[in-house]
């Protein structure tokens, strides 16, 4: 990332627009951010930090603490950051929560946090991102970095430096992999461990489920579930055959017992048919009425016609005689209505013709009503310039009541602002004294941290040497017991060589074939494995002497560079005259709330209001001279009004009060006109209506009476029809003819109940004569000692069939599970394999083993061992040839994952030590040297991010005039190298070697950037 141009505004110390062209630096310049304390040199990292990922460098401040208090409240602030990356230009903007003002009315509303990103293509703007978490997110994608790692790889904030160094084996492996990209490994590593997870946990349910199915059938082991197979087969077998037989046994005693209840159900049959024959021929007499009435009804059947078209004859002669009678009566009654129609109407005629006298009275209420209208708008007129009158008086009156007000508070105002004004000039004298007394804080602490790491190193110093000298007491004992072990070991040989000779045998010592007097052991007996053992512990605790040796050197080397910084910053604070501790915190607190005090004042904003007052004075007066012209001219339109009115009121009838009463009079009368007239029309029109109704009733009348002749005639005819048709039928009269009548449905009915007790007379006389010739010669069997001997046989099987039941379940359950088991077994010992194979690959690639390194971090390791190599050669030189950088090999304490942790060669030593013991001036240098190797590095591989850029903020006081050549010589170098760098410090000679500089310029109203070649 190459920086192009960066815009602040209202942001940090900066209370306007501040744009820093970083292109016309040059092409990678080398560049120094310069000036006063608390003018807002870090601010300008702070800007580049919050625009690219919403947080500042430093972290202890939000983006809303960022806001200028010298800005105006109308200006919003905002960063603009605009950067090269990889041939691409992208343009970021970043505004954070604050208050604005409101754009009507007074006081402020809250402005959210706002970002975007841009590519900048053609001079056109492409959007990538408008919010701030996706702005961020898009950042780490295209950065390579997080805000933390961007932090500690390309800005290096003040008081920051020695993160990236000292970071533990975890941190470093997160930056690094990000830099490298090499997430590959970290994905190798977690599907390895899933894949032997998951083989793991399978295996587990595998043997599980073998517990499990050993569990059902109640044993062990596959041994003892073989054992009781073996056992229960022959059980099964006898039970089998036991089952079958008595179940052939049981299936004979069930025939018996079928055939004498199928034989004992026929005479059953037999009684049952006898007793339904006997039944059949007691309802025969029931059965001849029937047949009578069946054959009345068929005759009746013959007169049906004649008498049903004489009943229909008779009923239609009744209902038109009926219709007569009611025709008639209406006939009268709508001649009553047709002459009291006739009469109403009359008396309407007569009503209506007052109607002319009632126009003429109308026409006289209108022209009334008109001038009462004209004196009721002339009234109205006058109430309503009554209250216009009124409003503009109190509207005057309070314009005169607000300008003494605004008098007051002018006044008022005017002062405060001057005392503000003046309270106010202090202020950047009293962040001076802030500053330097923050400076002396540091300093006390400094040294007390030293005198607390003093004591605790002459501590370890005493505890090295005792154990040191407890160590050397340790090793004589080791070797003056194994020096003596060895002796007895040595004398006991002869004795040992004597064991295993026989007489006859040559001596190994002297050859002789005699022994008159062999050797024997004297004191203990001591073996080779025995001394072995005892000189081994000698040179084990030789080797704890010579550890406790170099830590004891170690202690004290530390102790002599702490004492020798503890004395420069005793010296310093001798000839400051540096505070006490807790006196300066009370001068920094006391400080720090004047600043907080006279920076709320804002004497601009209080000029602002004065300004707002005196022109608010300026509108209210104006408003006052025109409120009395109102006055004036609304007092003028009410007299000409009233002169208007009274004249109005002398010239109105004196007949009616007001337009009211001549309004109810006029519509009382119009209203009586349109009654009478409409009561006329109503009353001709209903006697019209009647007369049309008599005529329609009457010719009614007359076609009900030719309808009720023609079916008199009609009645007469079909009853002579009738009465010749019963005379020559068997009926004695009308009423036998209409007992004997039925429906066809009941005649059918009455033939089926016959036909039924016919067929079932034959049916039974069939049945009987068959069930007797199958029971002929045949006697009743006896049940009860078949059923008894039946139930006996049941029971028998029912226990055989429970007891083979049960021994074919417990045999198949022994037998499903053994089925079970070798699959699971031979399933189980593919999983073992595999487990093998992957758990192992697993435990090495993820660090559970060994060293503890996983692959991703051994990947790592070899990367960061080519940074070192660059971090070294610029370290060795700006150290003057005394450190190196390595990587730490040993394996880390307890449970944490190591590979990744550094330490320091120091050549004036020979020996190797944790970067942390490094002092401050090192420790710049150190960090410096690994963020330069890293950049390097980084950029040398393939796809690697790009680091095109580097900022510094502060570090270089630390380091001797020397050192501080050197350091800058390095940066020199990597800038010819194509680096852009930036460098924060108050160091005087950076000036004079660095010729390109941005100075931040501190005044009362806000600090500003310019560009000094």
């Amino acid at each position: 990332m190459r920086p192009l141009r960066l815009s602040i505004q209202a942001f940090g110390p900066f209370a306007g627009k501040e744009v820093v062209d970083f292109t016309s630096l040059g092409a990678s310049p080398l560049f120094l951010i310069n000036g006063p304390t608390g003018a807002g040199k870090s601010s300008i990292l702070d800007a580049i930090c919050f625009a690219l990922y919403g947080e500042t460098t430093g972290s202890e401040r939000t983006g809303d603490q960022m806001r200028c208090d010298y800005a105006d409240a109308e200006l919003v602030t905002e960063i603009e950051f605009e950067f090269e990356l990889a041939g691409r230009v992208y343009l970021v903007t970043r505004s954070p929560d604050q208050e604005t003002p409101k754009k009507r009315g007074e006081g402020t509303t809250k402005k959210a946090h706002s970002a975007t990103l841009v590519e900048i293509v053609d001079g056109e703007h492409k959007l990538l991102a408008n919010r701030p978490n996706p702005v961020a997110k898009a950042m780490v994608d295209l950065i390579g970095l997080d805000v933390k790692q961007f932090r500690q790889v390309m800005v290096i904030p003040q008081g920051k430096f020695r993160e990236l160094l000292v970071a533990n084996s975890k941190e470093r492996e997160q930056i690094f992999g990000q830099l490298f990209q090499t997430q590959i490994y970290t994905q190798i590593e977690r599907a390895l461990f899933e894949k032997a997870a998951g083989i793991r946990k399978e295996k587990d349910e595998f043997d599980n489920q073998i517990k499990g199915a050993l569990n059902v059938v109640s044993v062990a082991s596959e041994e003892e579930l073989k054992e009781e197979q073996e056992k229960l087969q022959p059980e099964l077998k006898q039970s089998e055959q036991s089952y079958q037989s008595l179940q052939q046994q049981l299936d004979e005693a069930k025939k018996q017992r079928n055939s004498a209840q199928e034989l004992k159900q026929k005479f059953v049959q037999k009684a049952e048919i006898e007793k339904a024959v006997t039944e059949h021929q007691s309802a025969l007499p029931n059965i001849e009425q029937l047949r009578q009435k069946r054959a009345k009804a068929r005759q009746a059947l013959t007169l049906d016609l004649p008498f049903n078209q004489w009943v229909s004859a008779t009923k239609q002669f009744e209902q038109a005689e009926k219709s007569v009678t009611e025709k008639q009566l209406l006939v009268v009654q709508t001649k009553a209505k047709v002459e009291q129609a006739e009469s109403l109407w009359q008396q309407a005629v007569k009503n209506v013709q007052v109607v002319p006298e009632l126009s003429q009275q109308l026409y006289q209420l209108e022209e009334i009503g008109k001038k009462y209208r004209i004196l009721d708008d002339k009234q109205k007129a006058l109430e309503t310039a009554k209250q216009a009158f009124t409003k503009v008086k109190a509207e005057e009156e309070s314009f005169e009541k607000q300008l003494k007000e605004l008098d007051t508070e002018i006044q008022s105002k005017r002062a405060e602002y001057e005392q503000t004004t003046h309270a106010v000039s202090s202020l950047d004298a009293k962040r001076l004294s802030l500053a330097n007394v923050v400076e002396q804080i540091k300093v006390r602490q400094s040294s007390e941290q030293l005198t607390e790491q003093q004591s605790k190193l002459k501590q370890a110093v005493v505890q090295a040497e005792k154990r040191y000298a407890e160590a050397q007491a340790a090793t004589a004992n080791a070797k003056k017991d194994a020096d003596r072990l060895e002796m007895i070991w040595h004398t006991n040989q002869a004795a040992e060589l004597a064991k295993s000779l026989s007489e006859g045998d040559a001596c190994p010592v002297c050859g002789s074939l005699e022994h008159p007097q062999l050797a024997s052991f004297t004191g203990d007996v001591v073996t080779r494995a025995e001394v072995k053992v005892a000189r081994d512990a000698q040179q084990l605790c030789a080797s704890n002497e010579l550890e406790a040796l170099k830590n004891h050197q170690s202690a004290a080397s530390n102790i002599g560079q702490i004492e020798r910084e503890l004395n420069q910053l005793l010296a310093k604070i001798s000839e400051q005259s540096i505070a006490e501790l807790a006196v300066l915190g009370q001068s920094k607190e006391t400080l720090e709330k004047e600043i907080q005090t006279l920076a709320s004042m804002q004497p601009q904003a209080l000029k602002t209001q004065l300004d707002a007052l005196e022109g608010r004075h300026l509108q209210t007066k104006a408003n006052l001279e025109k409120s009395i012209a109102g006055t004036a001219d609304s007092k003028h339109a009410m007299t000409v009004l009233e002169t208007e009115v009274a004249s109005l009121l002398e010239g109105v009838s004196s007949g009616f009060d007001n337009v009211e009463q001549v309004r109810a009079q006029y519509v009382a009368v119009k209203k009586q006109i349109e009654e009478l007239q409409k009561a006329d029309q109503q009353m001709q029109q209903q006697f019209a209506e009647t007369q049309k109704q008599l005529s329609a009733i009457e010719s009614s009348l007359n076609d009900a009476l030719a309808l009720q002749k023609q079916w008199s005639d009609e009645k007469q005819s079909t009853e002579k029809v009738w009465l010749e048709a019963l005379s020559a039928s068997s009926f004695e009269n009308q009423d036998a003819y209409l007992s004997a009548k039925l429906a066809e449905a009941a005649i059918a009915e009455l033939e089926s109940s016959i036909r039924q007790y016919e067929d079932k007379g034959a049916s039974l006389k069939t049945q009987l004569e068959s069930i007797n010739g199958e029971l002929q010669d045949k006697q009743q069997p006896e049940l009860e000692p078949l059923e008894q001997a039946l139930t006996a046989k049941l029971q028998q099987v029912e226990q055989a069939l429970q007891n083979y039941t049960r021994l074919r379940s417990r045999m198949d359950n022994l037998n499903q599970v053994q089925q079970k088991l070798s699959a699971l077994y031979a399933k189980n010992e593919e999983l073992e394999k595999a487990y093998q194979v992957f758990g192992t690959l697993s435990d090495i690639a993820t660090g559970k083993t060994g060293a503890r390194v996983s692959l991703h971090r051994f990947v790592l390791g070899v990367l960061l061992d080519d940074v070192l190599i660059q971090a070294s050669q610029r370290l060795q030189l700006m150290s003057k040839g005394r450190y190196l950088l390595k990587r730490k090999e040993d394996r880390a304490k307890g449970n944490s994952g190591s590979g990744l942790d550094l330490m320091v060669e120091d050549g004036y030593t020979g020996k190797w030590r944790d970067v942390a013991t490094l002092s401050g001036g090192e420790s710049f240098m150190a960090a410096l040297s690994l963020a330069l190797g890293l950049s390097d590095v980084v950029q040398s591989y393939s796809g690697g991010i790009r680091l095109d850029t580097l900022f510094i903020d502060e570090g270089f006081g630390s380091l001797d005039p020397e050192s501080l050549d050197l350091a800058i010589q390095t940066l020199i170098d990597l800038q010819q190298g194509g680096r852009t760098i930036g460098i924060i410090s108050h160091v005087s000679e950076l000036k004079e070697q660095i010729s390109l500089r941005l100075d931040v310029e501190a005044a009362r109203t806000g600090s500003s950037i310019k560009l000094v070649a």
